[in-house]
């Protein structure tokens, strides 16, 4: 492809879902006509579902069914946008069971619109007026520089140290951006090297690949992270702040560090040193330290009572609060900033948390696990998690992967009934391994963006992460939950 655009770190929108992918790489109108049509089709199949193979169901189920189904083909295909499938979902199930439309006796449906003052929403809400702070007053930019500069000039000591600053950036701001700024700090030493230095590519590829696994580390570090811990609580299991990063950070550094091995072997370096020469500070809309040490300073308080939650049992939605006043009080973040954020993004969630709860509601959950009872039947359950973590790696790779984890995650957890947090944490951290095309998360089309990757230089990553990250994941959350839980 030769029409990709140049990277603009100022034009890419922090969405984290698949159709963020696509709007990096611009795929232009003449897909409309396309979209159009697979909304139809999708609609279509979906009636047709409703109208064939659910005959003997209840009512309740045979509705939340057709809207599993329609989900199913409208987050898969784009046919419209993600975040509008997740006003949908919430407003269907306020018709079809709050309504005698066609419930004779209609259900409670509050607690399907009620997803909306969710912990898990208030605190990736927290976490984005957070990120755009340090965003807007050019500290993360900053932050950034200062980590990789130690590096010094050696190419295994800068890959590894990019990687590493990508991961642990992204567990608190967002991981497209993280990518963005990260990109747009070595196409310069990408350029100088030329297309003919293989270390080139490992640079390039590795920068997508630990800003998607540095999200596993923290609730707020990536969207199918909170619909793990939303789905734990509706089952009447909760995981704080710390607990989630004693889970997610030791398997985000281990795939990160298993990746950096990867590439340096894959693209090793034919020189023996490197000069990062960084640009990564400029862009900065406010320059003034008053605005600067206000950002720095509620995002670090933010932090650090998130992680001391245990301590002095403040919930970890109230926290988020703090740079969501502080950060709009003191003008930091002014009205403009504020519609900016990634709302959408919430609407996604909650909307999937939604369709969650009306699964299990309504009983469908059971229905649909007893049909995988092959997977139950074999007594094995590290078998089941292991199914069940490939088949949301999988998914994930050709769709939203906070859409995959809504699908996915409401009947897998009734699978095995007792181990329902395990379930919850293994799946939201395999919605982070899916490296393996362009458009499977936005870190990849950031850096594909640029015009000096290939489809096919993505493939190897991609599988290896696609494959160890369950792996890895199933093994550490078992032993966590056998020590902790």
């Amino acid at each position: 492809m030769t029409d990709r655009p140049e990277l603009s770190v100022d034009k890419i929108e922090h969405r984290d879902s698949r159709r963020a992918a696509l709007r990096i790489l611009k795929p232009g109108v003449k897909f409309a006509m396309r979209r159009f049509l697979m909304f139809l089709a999708v609609t279509a199949g979906a009636v047709w579902t409703w109208k064939t193979l659910t005959v003997g169901l209840p009512p309740e189920q045979r509705v939340v069914l057709f809207l599993f189904i329609l989900a199913i083909g409208l987050w898969v295909t784009e046919a419209v946008p993600a975040f509008a499938v997740g006003l949908l979902i919430m407003g269907y199930l306020v018709f079809a069971l709050g309504t005698p439309a066609i419930l004779e006796e209609p259900l409670d449906t509050s607690a399907y619109l009620n997803t909306w003052s969710s912990p898990v929403i208030w605190l990736m809400l927290g976490g984005f007026f957070m990120a755009e702070g340090l965003s807007r007053t050019g500290l993360d930019r900053q932050l950034l520089a200062m980590a990789v500069r130690p590096a010094g000039n050696n190419p295994a000591k800068i890959l590894l140290a990019i990687m590493f600053t990508s991961a642990v950036a992204s567990m608190f701001i967002s991981n497209t951006s993280t990518a963005a700024l990260m990109v747009g700090a070595v196409i310069p030493l990408i350029n100088r090297l030329g297309p003919q230095e293989p270390f080139s590519k490992a640079l390039l590829i590795a920068i997508p690949m630990s800003a998607s696994l540095g999200g596993m580390g923290t609730i707020i570090g990536s969207a199918p992270n909170a619909i793990a811990a939303g789905a734990a609580a509706e089952q009447g299991v909760s995981i704080d702040f710390i607990e989630w990063m004693l889970v997610g950070v030791p398997v985000s550094l281990t795939l990160v560090y298993t990746g950096y091995r990867f590439l340096l072997k894959l693209h090793p370096p034919t020189i023996s040193s490197l000069n990062l020469g960084f640009d990564i500070e400029e862009e900065v809309e406010l320059t003034g330290n008053r605005e600067r040490w206000i950002a720095g300073g509620l995002a670090l308080a933010t932090v650090l009572l998130w992680l001391t939650t245990p301590i002095h049992g403040v919930h970890v939605a109230a926290i988020s609060l703090i740079p969501i006043v502080g950060l709009t009080m003191t003008q930091v973040l002014g009205a403009a900033q504020v519609r900016g954020l990634p709302w959408d993004t919430l609407m996604l969630v909650a909307g999937g948390l939604s369709l969650g709860a009306a699964v299990v509601d309504t009983g469908l959950a059971d229905l649909l696990a007893g049909s995988l009872s092959i997977l139950t039947g074999l007594g094995q359950d590290v078998v089941v998690f292991g199914a069940m973590a490939l088949l949301t790696v999988i998914l994930s790779n050709f769709m939203s992967n906070t859409a995959t984890v809504s699908l996915v995650l409401p009947v897998a957890v009734v699978m095995l009934p007792g181990r329902e947090l395990e379930m919850c944490v293994i799946l939201g951290l395999c919605g982070s391994c899916a490296l393996f095309l362009p458009v499977s998360t936005p870190p990849n089309a950031v850096a594909y963006s640029t015009g000096k990757l290939k489809t096919a230089d993505l493939r190897p990553g991609g599988a290896l992460i696609g494959l160890l990250g369950p792996a890895v994941v199933i093994s550490w959350v078992l032993l966590i939950a056998w020590i902790f839980w």
